[in-house]
């Protein structure tokens, strides 16, 4: 049976830490304080989604960027202007795409599934994140958080997802390497794809994966 395939986007078809490059270029910062500001950015980055959407204080995922950057350049003591900070964060629309996740996307495609994007990211984040990572000609559709004015975890944007799609949300599938998305998008009775990269534990809270493979190639291994 062909599925609507929903891929997460950051973490998932493009890496996060690609961020690092844009750190070191403008902050000629050393490797160990480029690694302690991508952790903490993207750290806070999500902690202040889960906080907007329990908060019922939605606001555009390119702000709750903004802010965690900001966190992340006190927390180190980087003091930097704002042209910098523009520029950091421009970085989010120019990620590097894992190097499986075109072939990925073209082969579940072409053996019938909709490939989409289900994300935490703006619209205008995943527009031009897609161009440049020339994922967007590979993409039947691109669905963004904002249209639920909420963020995952939480079930309105799964449900969100299978709306656009017109199908059930059992019909639908979350293709993510974050444990936690996997984790709301199982809760909520979607079927689940977990790229577990990392070789890590599942999460405690929440549903469990329906599939679990250590890379994008695996997802089309085992449903193309």
């Amino acid at each position: 049976m062909t599925e609507t395939l929903c891929f997460d986007m950051y973490g998932t078809l493009c890496d996060t830490s690609s961020v690092r490059d844009a750190l070191r270029r403008e902050l000629d910062a050393s490797e160990a304080l480029v690694g302690k500001l991508d952790g903490t950015w993207r750290d806070k980055q999500l902690q202040y989604s889960y906080q907007a959407a329990l908060m019922d204080a939605y606001r555009p995922f390119g702000e709750v960027t903004a802010d965690a950057l900001a966190y992340a350049l006190d927390q180190w003591g980087v003091a930097t202007d704002e042209s910098t900070r523009g520029t950091l964060l421009a970085a989010y629309d120019r990620l590097d795409p894992y190097p499986d996740a075109v072939e990925t996307l073209d082969r579940l495609s072409e053996a019938g599934h909709e490939v989409t994007v289900l994300s935490n990211g703006d619209p205008e984040m995943l527009s031009a994140l897609a161009s440049n990572a020339g994922l967007d000609d590979h993409l039947d559709r691109i669905v963004s958080a904002d249209e639920a004015s909420t963020f995952k975890p939480d079930p309105a944007v799964y449900d969100a997802a299978a709306e656009r799609a017109d199908r059930p949300l059992g019909d639908c599938r979350l293709v993510s390497g974050n444990a936690w998305d996997v984790a709301g998008a199982s809760a909520a009775g979607m079927a689940t794809a977990w790229v577990n990269r990392g070789g890590d534990p599942f999460e405690r809270v929440g549903g469990e994966p329906s599939l679990e493979v250590d890379a994008l190639a695996g997802v089309a291994d085992e449903l193309a």
